[in-house]
């Protein structure tokens, strides 16, 4: 029975995640913000397969709700920060590169220790509010198309794609509840401008 309640405590938490803007962690910008505050539309599965199963960054490789904040910045430094309350609280690491931002963070699913989402977002110069990119620290690659790729290599890997604010999500059965992975992609003339990719826990559908 306990299990079942914590369950269904995780489930309402994450349905939070994907479908409310969290209130705090003001301190995220960018892509980090967008990702984290959930300003696209993740309200249902509108593909079959989580199509990213692990994200590579330089010499690390980064996997949703198994690889720890403390994993990443054991391999690229930085200070860890930390805003909010409640669904509101972020932990996260940020780096700012020439060409690209890149945040990796953690939420309250993720007991604000394990990397819940990972976002990039092109940029002329670094971000003032991240860490300096180390050597060695480049734009993750999430083995879909990423920053600078087109609109129809997004229609000719999701089979859609419209707007400057797209989203994907699937959902996989994980026990007592489904776990979600969401996509977010910002598009400016054209090119993915920014990406965000993350993963939650809801309602199982079977």
């Amino acid at each position: 029975m306990r299990t079942r309640i914590a369950a269904l405590t995780v489930t309402l938490l994450a349905a939070l995640v994907l479908t409310t803007i969290p209130a705090s962690a003001a301190g995220l910008d960018g892509m980090g913000e967008a990702i984290f505050g959930n300003s696209f539309n993740f309200s249902k599965a509108n593909i079959e397969k989580a199509p990213v199963k692990a994200i590579g960054v330089g010499k690390l490789t980064v996997q949703l709700q198994r690889t720890k904040l403390k994993d990443v910045q054991k391999a690229f430094g930085g200070t860890i920060r930390r805003e909010g309350d409640g669904t509101g609280r972020a932990d996260w690491l940020c780096y700012g590169a020439e060409g690209a931002n890149v945040w990796f963070i953690s939420n309250a699913l993720g007991g604000y220790e394990f990397v819940m989402m990972v976002a990039a977002e092109a940029a002329s110069k670094p971000s003032k509010s991240c860490d300096a990119a180390p050597a060695g620290l480049t734009a993750p690659n999430f083995g879909i198309p990423g920053l600078g790729a087109s609109t129809a290599e997004l229609k000719a890997t999701f089979g859609a794609a419209s707007g400057s604010k797209i989203a994907y999500r699937s959902d996989r059965p994980g026990g007592y509840s489904d776990i979600a992975q969401y996509i977010g992609y910002l598009i400016k003339g054209g090119k993915v401008a920014g990406i965000g990719i993350g993963e939650t826990s809801v309602q199982t559908a079977h």
